[in-house]
């Protein structure tokens, strides 16, 4: 729409002119009469309300435009009227529908005779402008908030005084500020005085004992910052002469007590702010860390001071690799190791060799007869396996694989002079650790304990021959009556197959009957020589399942001569189902041979008519028990704890031996022997396993 065409030449000279200029204006101008209609529009507002400039000429401007106002139209021009201008918001809409919020200024103007003529109308779109401003207000209430919320203490710092401080310092020529800022006390006071407080959070007054934030703000710092402190204040100053970003350190604030306080100190100059002289500081309480890591140094000092004075051998083991092969394996499904180990043999020295010594005490370094930690820092468990004690290692990985709580074990390793040593090898894996991959391993060398219970085997298996030959010069009167008995047999019937031999006719029938009869005592002869040399000698060590009447029944044989020799009444009381046992023949007669002489040496103290060895065998629950009990008088109430004890004897000539190798033999059978007072005697009572 052009001027020229909606506006008398008489009224507006060089029309032409003046709508070429108001097109180039940025802002929208729309000219309407005193009617409301529009009289001219530029490019502006044709951009501005989405309508072709031709389509507004002759349109009323406030129906065209959906114009409203709070206080309505009349008063608008009441208004413009009364003062030639009006100014203020209204809202329109656009061709698009769009409701907009616009910014008006309108100017009367007025012909010769001052009578109203027409309207200058200058707008501008505010709805972009408060959403803007809306955006804005939440952002400051979003900041606000986190201001006040977050659990550091925040500041907002005038730095203005501080910047002239460090300008007048560069004017009167000091070129190194570094130096001159960690040197001059002084003019650092001076520049915490000229840092002046803005805003604090409320976390600020919390975190240094303000009565409020007001009495914080307009206040400068200086009673925040100790002097051992000030130096990182300073190094604050460099940044932001430096364009630095911000700057954080850990560093010593006092409270407005004076209490000093651990503290992670930030500052930063925000976006926007640089050359303004405003920062943002940020202060967190780092008092716990620092005394949670004091105590971790602390207690890491004690656990070193521990871990070398413990006189038992430690190796820390890392074990991160070796935790990979477990998961490696818990994936393919392996649910048992030690079949799989088996069946994959090269796993178990993978296994080893991804188990590294990360450390060791000096116990462990004695123990291995290392010169230094390095000789076993850094290197793999492998070299410290014998052959022996892989059935340990076998067994201490299940524990792992599995997550048991713990593992002990006595096995055998190497030391690093390639000797051998005994060693009780445990650990108890703590969550904690077991989460980092480490395991902490003890040992203890137990290889004199070890080679002296060798001795003292040996030396128990000199003692339990010695017994048994001490047994059989006991009772070779019982034995040479076994074997004369079936000698005078074999004599008897051989004269009596002489004389039948004599006859002119041989009775071949009662030939044969000889014949057999010298051949059934020949072998019970045989028997009882068989017998005594097997306990002379002890060779027979292999368990054999064995009615216990039978083993009962042969081993009184031996005694059998003792018991008439001393006038004992046997009296034998057998289960009709006695069980079955698992066990080395030898050795039990040897047990039951040793209770029957001492029951018969004992029953020595009471007249004949009194003495009576009464032997039963029986079950009891899963048991066997063979009871041996005499009618002598009993065993002394203080003797009944000691009796079993090694060297400890009641008889004049004893060695005290005896007793303490038949517990020994039951319970290596996995047995128990007790002994007990019944009253009329003492009672030896034998319990073995029963077995099918």
């Amino acid at each position: 729409m052009s001027v020229d065409s909606v506006l008398p030449a008489r009224r507006l000279p060089n029309v032409v002119a003046l709508a070429s200029a108001l097109d180039v204006i940025p802002e929208s101008v729309v000219i309407f009469g005193m009617d409301d209609v529009i009289l001219f529009a530029n490019k502006a507002a044709e951009a501005l309300y989405g309508h072709p400039v031709n389509a507004a000429q002759g349109r009323n401007i406030n129906d065209f435009l959906a114009m409203r106002h709070p206080h309505g139209l009349d008063e608008m021009k009441r208004l413009l009227l009364d003062t030639g201008e009006w100014s203020g918001e209204c809202f329109r809409r656009s061709a698009m529908g769009m409701e907009l919020k616009i910014g008006l200024d309108w100017t009367l103007a007025r012909d010769d005779q001052g009578t109203p003529s027409f309207v200058v109308e200058r707008s501008r779109d505010l709805t972009r402008v408060d959403e803007i401003a809306v955006q804005f207000r939440i952002a400051s209430h979003r900041y606000e908030n986190i201001f006040q919320a977050m659990a550091a203490s925040f500041w907002e710092l005038d730095f203005s005084g501080v910047r002239r401080m460090i300008g007048e310092l560069m004017q009167a020529g000091i070129s190194d500020l570094a130096s001159h800022f960690h040197t001059d006390d002084a003019w650092i006071e001076e520049a915490l005085r000229n840092t002046i407080v803005l805003d604090v959070n409320e976390k600020t007054v919390e975190m240094f004992g303000a009565e409020s934030r007001e009495a914080m703000i307009g206040g400068h710092v200086e009673a925040a910052w100790p002097k051992q402190s000030r130096h990182l204040f300073a190094d604050a100053l460099l940044c932001a002469i430096r364009r630095e970003p911000r700057l954080s350190a850990e560093t010593v604030l006092t409270r407005l007590d004076g209490t000093p306080f651990n503290a992670l100190f930030t500052v930063c100059w925000p976006p926007g702010h640089e050359g303004k002289g405003s920062v943002l500081v940020g202060v967190i309480d780092i008092s716990d860390r620092k005394r949670s890591e004091a105590e971790l140094i602390a207690s890491e000092a004690r656990y070193r001071e521990l871990f070398q004075a413990m006189s038992m051998g430690l190796l820390h083991l890392d074990t991160r690799r070796l935790w990979q092969i477990f998961n490696r394996l818990k994936q393919e499904g392996v649910a048992d190791l030690r079949a799989h180990l088996e069946s994959y043999p090269h796993l178990l020295q993978e296994a080893m060799e991804a188990t590294v010594v990360a450390e060791v005490n000096v116990a462990a370094m004695a123990l291995y007869r290392a010169a230094s930690a390095n000789d076993l820092v850094g290197k793999t468990v492998k070299s410290l396996w014998t052959p022996k004690g892989m059935k340990t290692f076998i067994r201490a990985l299940e524990s792992g694989y599995y997550l048991l709580p713990g593992f002990e074990e006595e096995t055998e390793q190497l030391r690093l002079d390639g000797t051998t040593m005994a060693v009780h090898l445990s650990f108890n894996p703590s969550p904690a650790l077991r989460a980092q991959g480490r395991l902490l391993v003890g040992l203890i060398d137990i290889s004199e304990r070890v080679a002296a219970e060798a001795s003292l085997s040996e030396l128990k298996k000199s003692f339990a021959h010695h017994t048994r030959l001490a047994l059989l010069g006991e009772m070779t009167a019982s034995i040479s009556h076994e074997i004369n008995q079936p000698l005078s047999a074999i004599m008897t019937y051989s004269a009596a197959g002489r004389r039948l031999l004599e006859r002119a006719v041989v009775d071949t029938e009662k030939l044969l009957f000889i014949h057999d009869n010298i051949v059934a005592d020949a072998r019970r002869a045989a028997d009882v020589i068989t017998r005594t040399r097997r306990m002379a000698t002890g060779k027979d060590a292999d368990k054999v399942a064995v009615q216990v009447v039978t083993l009962v029944e042969e081993a009184l044989r031996f005694v059998d001569h003792e018991l008439k020799s001393n006038s004992v009444t046997i009296e034998k009381i057998f289960a009709d189902e006695g069980g079955r046992v698992a066990v080395d023949p030898v050795q039990l007669q040897q047990v039951i041979v040793n209770l029957a002489i001492n029951a018969i040496q004992e029953m020595q103290k009471v007249p004949h008519c009194k003495r009576l060895l009464q032997v039963r065998t029986g079950t009891k629950g899963d048991g066997v028990v063979i009871a041996v009990e005499d009618r002598g008088l009993g065993i002394q109430p203080e003797n009944l704890s000691r009796l079993f004890e090694t060297f400890f004897t009641t008889k004049t000539a004893g060695l005290g031996m005896g007793l303490a190798i038949c517990k020994q033999i039951v319970e290596a059978h996995g047995g128990k022997l007790i002994a007990t007072n019944t009253g009329s005697g003492a009672l030896f009572e034998t319990t073995l396993p029963r077995v099918p």
